[in-house]
């Protein structure tokens, strides 16, 4: 049985959590694109949604990604760690390097209508990754920087390191190099998801409490935003609330999630890359020929970033080579 198979059978929360994440990655930068262009007004219930959803989605993705690493790994020697860097490389890289070059590309062609303006394609692919492919990026540093843990006490010291981490960084420090930044912010997370492996944290059975901190994240999110209460500490916890109200109710209720939480669970990865190749261009050309209904660019933007990743991942598949892009690992010659 391979990985991918054993982790939908046994953790299927992780699938539904990265679905929910993924949902909300492509929401906020799509409703971002549509505020930007003009095309909705950037109201307060924008505004709030968006500086919420940031504080969480992609810190579930590093929670998601630490916890498999984690249960499926095992990096405790330089042998292991050589290893796992060059698998992380192709994994990673791969996909990282061909959808940040299409999505630079794709920022030059349509330069005078894109909303965000772009490097030089070498800056942007090693120094300052683009959204959201800056994901990947910090996740292979992550990888770089982080051993398994082969104990309990392991696990604890992890955590003591990552957290002296994150304080660091809220304290103002290690922001002049974007790896190292980006790692000092997001290790936390990381290790928290192989901390829920390493110390077999049962989450079953507790939707109440994962209700409780639901409930309290929305009525602070409200509060927070409602009183301009900002900054780096304040979102963490606000992060740690969210991910542990997410959590703990998807694992409690992963067995009533429908089909399509299930189809969608398929092509996160899909979707995560090519969401704003295919949104942002399709915005540009109804645009261009004076098409500014905000009902129209909602439905075909929102139908195009889940539908078309769906579609082009599919026929990607039926190529066999083009799936590379995608899953490098799995049509790679070292993997045979």
């Amino acid at each position: 049985m391979s990985e991918k198979t054993a982790v939908r059978i046994r953790e299927k929360w992780i699938d539904d959590v990265k679905v929910i994440a993924c949902i909300l990655v492509v929401l906020g930068h799509f409703f971002q694109s549509m505020t930007k262009a003009n095309i909705l007004p950037a109201s307060d219930l924008y505004k709030w949604f968006n500086t919420t959803i940031y504080y969480f989605h992609v810190p579930l993705f590093f929670i998601c990604s630490g916890y498999l690493y984690q249960k499926y790994s095992k990096v405790n020697s330089a042998g292991s760690w050589c290893k796992n860097v060059a698998k992380k490389a192709l994994a990673l890289g791969v996909p990282y390097a061909t959808f940040t070059t299409a999505t630079w590309v794709l920022k030059k062609i349509f330069s005078s209508s894109v909303n965000d303006q772009i490097g030089g394609l070498g800056d942007t692919l090693f120094l300052h990754p683009t959204a959201p492919y800056w994901y990947l990026y910090a996740l292979f540093f992550i990888f770089l920087v982080t051993p398994t843990f082969s104990s309990v006490k392991a696990a604890a010291v992890g955590l003591i390191v990552a957290l002296a981490a994150k304080v660091l960084i809220l304290t103002g420090g290690g922001y002049s190099v974007y790896a190292v930044s980006t790692v000092l912010s997001n290790e936390i997370w990381f290790v928290l998801g192989m901390s829920i492996c390493a110390f077999n944290v049962q989450m079953k059975g507790r939707k109440v409490q994962g209700t409780i901190f639901g409930m309290l994240f929305i009525i602070l999110s409200i509060v927070v935003y409602a009183t301009k209460i900002g900054g780096s500490a304040i979102s963490f916890i606000m992060g740690l609330l969210a991910c542990v109200a997410v959590i703990l109710m998807v694992a409690d209720f992963e067995e009533k999630f429908g089909r399509g939480m299930e189809i969608l669970a398929k092509y996160t990865m899909p979707i995560f890359l090519m969401h704003t190749l295919l949104a942002a261009p399709l915005r540009s050309v109804l645009l261009k020929i004076g098409i500014k209904n905000a009902v129209i660019h909602v439905v075909l933007g929102l139908g195009i970033s889940f539908v078309g990743p769906i579609i082009a991942a599919w026929i990607m598949k039926k190529t066999k080579w083009l799936e590379f892009f995608l899953y490098p690992s799995q049509r790679s010659l070292f993997t045979k």
